[in-house]
């Protein structure tokens, strides 16, 4: 999941600005991307998109002892 950006004067997807923002112990970055390929866009934005997906996915509840073994 994702993609690069390298900074070659020929990239599809194009680093138009980057920045960030402080609230007490959390930071937002910001990166803003520019393109003109369709193509690239949509590609782009599907990676981020399951980037979302399994950030968002539930992580499995673990137990503090194993589980009990059946006799």
């Amino acid at each position: 999941m994702g993609f690069h950006i390298f900074g070659a004067p020929d990239e599809k997807l194009r680093l138009k600005s980057f920045g960030a923002t402080v609230k007490g112990v959390k930071a937002t970055i910001r990166i803003e991307i520019e393109t003109e390929d369709m193509a690239a866009l949509g590609y782009a934005l599907g990676e981020l998109g399951e980037v979302q997906q399994g950030q968002r996915a539930k992580s499995v509840r673990r137990l503090a002892l194993p589980a009990p073994e059946a006799r």
